[in-house]
């Protein structure tokens, strides 16, 4: 069966992107290991013409992050609309996919036509938290489950005894630029310059490090590749706090100690879902605290659900 992966890291300059694709293209080798699979952008509209060549494919996967919202005709993340339905009608399944910040007023009715026409009614939907499911009952799009984010879902038990509550003395901390609070931020840098011997500074998003290099100084810098956070956190004993939630996540499938400073819904949602160590950002008064405490970690994932959606694609 021919699969389309749509990609949300390809042309992305947020490095979260590829934390998600990597663990969506896991389950995707998983579960359509004999199939032909391509990756399509998300961040780019698909000409017409390259339209004509998905028709073969019958299956799409969207994988991960908050592309779903309100209004999908104003700066929406997930370049999709009417000319896409004709070839795409029906064959789109969510993998962990979450809504776009918290938004109170309803669904407009043209993205609520382009959701229902996209989103297959034989197969489940996974969506990556409660907020996201509501979302979607809301619009009366009630085959889907949640199994959180596919980033968590090796997170097992197993996994997560291996992770060494104890502090350490280097720690790997991450700003986010689009949603600044230069006093807050600058009052987690100084925390944790204070309780840790080295703080090294991962660059997730293009305009991370002069944010960073706005608020403080003596930092040291990790470059902008997953790659080279990857063999920080693999080669020092270290551990992870910060603002970027996957960059935290991404700790944790190392067997790093995280603490994920909330700012948005993703981060609460997933506290409230599955137990993920997350301080909001107006508690902060609270890190210290927090640096030092000897938990271990035990995350509540939804096995079952996770399963059941894996299922549905297993001949």
């Amino acid at each position: 069966m021919p699969v389309i992966i749509f990609d949300t890291s390809i042309a992305s300059t947020n490095l979260g992107d590829h934390i998600i694709m990597d663990s969506v293209n896991q389950v995707a080798d998983e579960l359509f290991r004999d199939d032909f699979v391509i990756n399509v952008p998300t961040h780019f509209s698909i000409h017409p013409k390259d339209l004509l060549k998905l028709r073969k494919y019958q299956l799409g996967i969207v994988g991960g992050t908050n592309l779903l919202k309100n209004d999908t005709l104003h700066k929406s993340q997930w370049k999709i609309g009417v000319k896409d339905l004709l070839f795409l009608h029906n064959k789109i399944v969510l993998l962990g996919v979450g809504w776009w910040q918290y938004q109170n007023k309803p669904v407009s009715a043209y993205s609520r036509m382009i959701y229902k026409s996209l989103f297959s009614a034989h197969y489940l939907h996974a969506v990556r938290d409660n907020y996201t499911l509501r979302k979607l009952n809301e619009m009366g799009i009630r085959n889907a489950i949640n199994t959180g984010c596919p980033t968590v879902w090796e997170l097992d038990e197993t996994h997560c005894s291996q992770i060494n509550p104890k502090k350490r003395d280097k720690v790997v901390a991450t700003l986010t630029d689009y949603m600044r609070d230069p006093q807050r931020d600058k009052q987690m840098m100084e925390t944790l310059k204070k309780h840790y011997q080295e703080v090294h500074v991962w660059i997730q998003g293009s305009k991370d490090q002069p944010y960073v290099e706005s608020l403080t100084s003596d930092i040291r810098f990790i470059a902008p590749k997953l790659s080279s956070f990857d063999s920080f956190l693999e080669t020092h004993s270290c551990e992870y706090v910060g603002t970027r939630l996957h960059a935290g996540i991404r700790a944790l499938q190392k067997k790093r100690k995280a603490i994920i400073i909330g700012i948005d819904n993703r981060a609460i949602e997933m506290r409230n879902d599955i137990g993920l160590n997350v301080l909001e950002r107006q508690h902060l008064d609270l890190l210290e605290e927090k640096i030092h405490e000897e938990k271990s970690i035990k995350l509540k994932l939804n096995t079952e659900a996770i399963q059941q959606w894996k299922a549905q694609f297993k001949h």
